[in-house]
């Protein structure tokens, strides 16, 4: 609209450049000109308008909508006796009992917890059950009197504003919990605004982040990352004797050489 009254004004100045016009049509004209310019400032003024109150919805909206509670759903989708509570990805690994408690004891260490740096990020190649060790993870925390909060993806950092954060961590601090959240898919959002927030900013809170770039150097600055190895196997494993057993009965007793039992 604003730009159909930019072009009549145009035709309107173009008339009163006519050097024949009489007195009475170039009144006319400048009467037709002032009353379109009143129009077009009119259409300016709603516009924007409508403007400030779209961008206060979004604002309201980023600020009401509730973070993503965290949910322990793997044993409902999938049904194999080696997978769960603690035994980790596929029909071989071993369980991921002992290192998801000892992450537990450190990252809730109350000196830690109150530091910005107190923040975790595991790296490892596609579908090397990253989302279930962050789901296994976040079960425990919720069991040591934690609030935690899952992201499927970076992306949705988005979504949310800095206050929405400070709000889920005062809340749970009212109620003698830590605030735990946690971002899977880290890689698809380096870039993310609240990544500096959530892990140089605020304080009393946990971050946990998974994804697959080593991210050396670049962007979000997560203080203590872990190698894909910390989320698997440890050779001195007490439970060698139960990895050999699964793997035997997952090959039907075949004659197999395996580094792990050779």
């Amino acid at each position: 609209k604003i730009e159909g009254v930019e072009e009549k004004i145009k035709g309107v100045e173009i008339k009163l450049s006519d050097q024949s016009l009489t007195d009475l049509d170039k009144k006319y004209w400048r009467d037709k000109e002032i009353a379109l310019i009143q129009g077009r400032n009119t259409l300016i003024q709603k516009q924007s308008n409508l403007i400030q109150k779209q961008n206060a919805l979004i604002n309201t909206q980023s600020k009401s909508k509730p973070l993503p509670r965290f949910k322990y759903d793997l044993e409902e989708n999938i049904n194999d006796k080696y997978l769960f509570p603690y035994n980790g990805i596929g029909k071989i690994l071993l369980k991921r009992e002992a290192f998801v408690n000892k992450l537990c004891d450190e990252i809730l260490d109350p000196s830690k917890v109150e530091e910005v740096s107190c923040n975790h990020y595991f790296r490892s190649a596609a579908g090397n059950g990253k989302t279930t060790f962050l789901k296994l993870l976040g079960k425990e925390l919720e069991n040591r009197n934690c609030d935690v909060y899952f992201f499927e993806h970076a992306k949705l950092l988005d979504d949310y504003k800095k206050e929405v954060f400070e709000q889920a961590r005062d809340e749970a601090m009212k109620k003698g919990k830590t605030l735990v959240i946690m971002v899977d898919e880290v890689h698809r959002n380096l870039d993310a605004a609240n990544w500096l927030y959530l892990l140089k900013q605020i304080k009393n809170i946990i971050v946990i982040g998974a994804g697959i770039p080593q991210l050396d150097g670049n962007s979000p600055q997560f203080m203590n990352k872990h190698s894909p190895s910390e989320m698997y196997f440890n050779h001195q494993s007490k439970d060698m004797e139960e990895l050999i057993e699964v793997f035997v009965k997952e090959t039907n007793n075949r004659d197999i050489s395996h580094e792990l039992i050779s």
